[in-house]
């Protein structure tokens, strides 16, 4: 994707800093702030990209300065990213000793520090020296997914940028263009806000077995017709091996679970639509309070899932509880 594709993604972002660079107003120091998934590295390389092209102006995604950023190997633009979770303050001591040498080449000097949450104190401290006395012609661009994680101090520094969560529709559509089908491309969309991680995800080889075994599970627990314990026993997604399985399996039931809820307030917006016409039948046969029950025992297996609970005894427990 290329500058004026991530328009579509975060066009108050883009436009901002296209008119800035236009104006010659831009900052030394930005801080692109938002979820995960909003393209926040990406847009970072994209305006470095800007910087460079050879198509003045533009970002033209061929000329050499435009390829060597976006492989990550211009001399002028560096990245910096955490090693083993954590950033450390030798990673910014190297990124000062950088910021003090001459250029190899002409143009302006590019700085971008990935997920500056992970930070450890001596780092921050060191970030913020190095953010307080900028060089003229040096842009430094501080990324991150928590905001409130921040030193105060950096935070007043930096031109801050919110990035938008990606709408659900626009994912979607993403997904429609990679001819993932209605129903896994509206599951995807909700699963996460990550046009990449969406499109991994549709691609993955179990997630339609597992929506189909979620369905198979939904369309029981309406008409009553058999009892879901069986239904696990014949599941061919073995939910006792696999935790990214179980994981996505949780996330789905549970979207399932609150379609029906939804229906039982008159909110027909649901994301299984091929079973709205089966959940409006026999909404009469699900009591609120059990149902609020069930969302509560899945929404707690999620968080034992999250502290690597035995699998097994995970998912039988969830499926002994369901009433």
């Amino acid at each position: 994707m290329s500058l004026h594709d991530y328009i579509n993604i975060q066009p108050k972002v883009i436009r901002m800093l296209i008119n800035s660079y236009q104006k010659n107003r831009l900052a030394h120091a930005y801080l692109f702030e938002g979820e995960k998934g909003t393209k926040k590295k990406e847009i970072a390389l994209e305006f470095a990209k800007l910087l460079y092209c050879e198509d003045q102006g533009n970002v033209c995604d061929h000329c050499l300065n435009c390829q060597r950023i976006m492989h990550q190997n211009h001399p002028n633009v560096l990245l910096i990213e955490p090693d083993e979770n954590i950033l450390r303050k030798e990673q910014v001591l190297f990124l000062q000793q950088e910021y003090s040498k001459t250029n190899l080449e002409p143009g302006p000097k590019v700085y971008i520090i990935n997920e500056i949450e992970k930070m450890s104190t001596q780092a921050a401290n060191s970030i913020l020296k190095f953010i307080e006395e900028p060089m003229p012609d040096t842009y430094t661009i501080l990324i991150t997914d928590n905001i409130h994680q921040i030193l105060p101090t950096i935070i007043s520094r930096c031109q801050v940028l919110n990035f938008q969560p990606i709408p659900k529709a626009d994912i979607i559509n993403y997904l429609y263009k990679h001819e993932v089908k209605p129903l896994i491309a509206s599951i995807c969309a909700n699963l996460t806000n990550d046009l990449d991680m969406a499109l991994n995800i549709a691609r993955e080889e179990r997630i339609i077995d597992i929506i189909k075994f979620v369905q198979e599970l939904g369309q029981a627990y309406l008409t009553k017709e058999k009892n879901l314990l069986v239904l696990l026993e014949n599941n061919k997604i073995d939910l006792y091996k696999d935790k990214k399985v179980v994981e996505y399996f949780l996330d789905i039931f549970l979207m399932y679970m609150r379609d029906i809820e939804k229906l039982k307030i008159g909110n027909q917006d649901t994301v299984f639509k091929n079973d709205l016409a089966l959940m409006l039948q026999n909404l009469h046969n699900i009591s609120t309070e059990d149902l609020i029950h069930n969302l509560k025992e899945i929404l707690s297996a999620k968080i034992n899932l999250n502290y690597n609970a035995n699998l097994m005894l995970l998912i039988d427990n969830l499926f002994l509880n369901l009433k």
